[in-house]
């Protein structure tokens, strides 16, 4: 793969610390590990003499994917020991694998549960031999707001320079913020090397991209099952496998409730955040494996994960920026193969297509979906987390609201327009006083403003009044 080209020979060799781009899907695990792995076998470490690689991942689902490859290269070299440090399981059985009397060679971790584990001296001290540092989707670490645990995790490593320790720094943009910081992890005097030759887009030009533009916000849950529908009897249903984006945790929940109950499908399962990391896990694998599927996902799988044979990826309203979409769109397409895109926006949204993506040729696609419309509002009318869904919208717009050129009491007519003609709701689902005033909506007219909400959604035509918000607006 071009970025094991342009990469191994000089990690390998020379072991240079390196600042990499590269296209997400090019192969850029196998460049980090192997590198490191081959530093591991050289040194002839002892048994128990700590960790020799840490990778640092964005998310829960990606260090785990690389802890799968790391394992593989290791298959015959069973005396190397692979761990991981994530969020969502046990920080107790974590330490203890971490320190076990056999050790742990390799450590692949997610920032937050790291910096937990290093409040414990033990293991601060099991990286007192780390041979090599790699952040994986750089961008994507800094981007999420990781940038003060990461100094923080970095001062209790080794002295770089006393440690002659190898960094890379692995990414599929170089902003100037991952410049900038590119310093902390890696030697003076490192290497930038680029796989993504000048001017060249950052995404798949042989993807096509169909842009789907419906009038309200009522057609766009009936216009993303036509599209689905109508792709996947394009490419038939035993090769269809799709991931469907959608913003926050709620509208994932709410499109894969309609999905899981419209006949002629593949399966459909969701993936989010606020899934147990349990279900994370079975919910990844399961769909990895599989040769027809349907993924509704927030961006939490948008960087990084290989998940083979994706088909089409749909993005049913605004990504979070262009890189976002661009990243989005990088899940279908990959090792050579083809895919399809699916853009799906209301009226208000088109700016962003249009102004935000410009560079991106769209093709027109106008599906008829008025034949599923009748079926997919008799599922929307037993939906019973039209509060939480109501709430999260409002939350992710409010965001969006200066772009769409909305002030807070228009932002809130356009959320009430979603309740009535998406949520199928008779009534404007209730906030919390409270709430209201932690999205910065006090004072915006329209709002149903209640006491105290339900512990539990009522469910139901109107069930506005059941969910709960969630732990916040528009999360992700």
């Amino acid at each position: 793969m071009p970025v094991q080209e342009a990469t191994l020979h000089e990690l390998l060799e020379k072991r240079i610390d390196c600042l990499a781009q590269a296209k997400t899907g090019t192969g850029k695990t196998v460049a980090f590990l192997l590198p490191a792995i081959q530093t591991l076998i050289n040194k002839k470490r002892s048994r128990g003499s700590g960790i020799s690689l840490l990778v640092i991942s964005p998310t829960r689902e990606l260090a785990m994917q690389i802890a799968q490859e790391a394992s593989n290269l290791l298959q015959r070299l069973p005396q190397f020991k692979v761990c991981v440090a994530i969020g969502g399981t046990n920080k107790d059985k974590e330490e203890r694998d971490i320190l076990r009397g056999d050790g742990c060679d390799i450590l692949i971790a997610t920032p937050g549960r790291l910096y937990d584990h290093l409040g414990n001296q033990q293991i601060i001290q099991s990286f007192r031999e780390l041979d090599t540092l790699v952040l994986d989707e750089a961008d994507r670490l800094l981007d999420m707001g990781f940038m003060e645990d990461l100094k923080k995790i970095i001062r209790c490593l080794p002295d770089k320079e006393q440690s002659r320790r190898q960094g890379m720094l692995f990414s599929a943009t170089i902003a100037p913020h991952v410049q900038q910081f590119a310093h902390l992890v890696l030697a003076s005097g490192y290497k930038f090397i680029s796989t993504i030759p000048v001017g060249e887009a950052q995404t798949h030009e042989r993807v096509p991209q169909l842009l789907v533009t419906v009038e309200s916000w009522g057609q766009v849950v009936p216009a993303m099952v036509a599209s689905i529908q109508s792709e996947c009897k394009l490419i038939g249903i035993a090769e269809f496998k799709a991931i469907v984006f959608a913003p926050t945790a709620a509208l994932a929940d709410f499109y894969n409730d309609v999905l899981s109950n419209i006949s002629g499908l593949p399966r459909s399962n969701v993936l989010h955040a606020r899934v147990s990391q349990s279900r994370r896990t079975k919910v990844t694998n399961d769909f990895r494996e599989a040769s027809s599927a349907i993924l509704v996902a927030t961006d939490v799988v948008a960087r990084g994960l290989d998940f083979p044979g994706v088909s089409n990826v749909f993005q049913i309203g605004l990504p979070a920026d262009k890189e976002s979409y661009i990243h989005r769109l990088g899940r279908t397409a990959r090792a050579g193969k083809e895919g399809r895109s699916i853009f799906i926006v209301t009226v208000p949204e088109a700016f962003f297509p249009r102004y935000t993506l410009k560079a991106i040729t769209f093709e027109v696609s106008t599906p008829n979906f008025a034949p599923v419309t009748p079926q997919v509002e008799a599922i929307v009318n037993k939906y019973e987390a039209k509060g939480k869904t109501y709430q999260a919208w409002l939350g992710f717009y409010k965001a969006h609201a200066r772009a769409m050129k909305w002030n807070d009491d228009q932002l809130v007519a356009e959320a009430n327009k979603f309740a009535i003609e998406a949520l199928g709701c008779d009534e404007i689902p209730g906030l919390e006083r409270k709430t209201v005033g932690k999205m910065g909506l006090k004072g915006a007219r329209g709002l149903n403003i209640v006491a105290n909400l339900p512990q539990k959604s009522s469910g139901g035509r109107g069930g506005g009044r059941g969910g709960r918000g969630g732990r916040a607006p528009g999360g992700r």
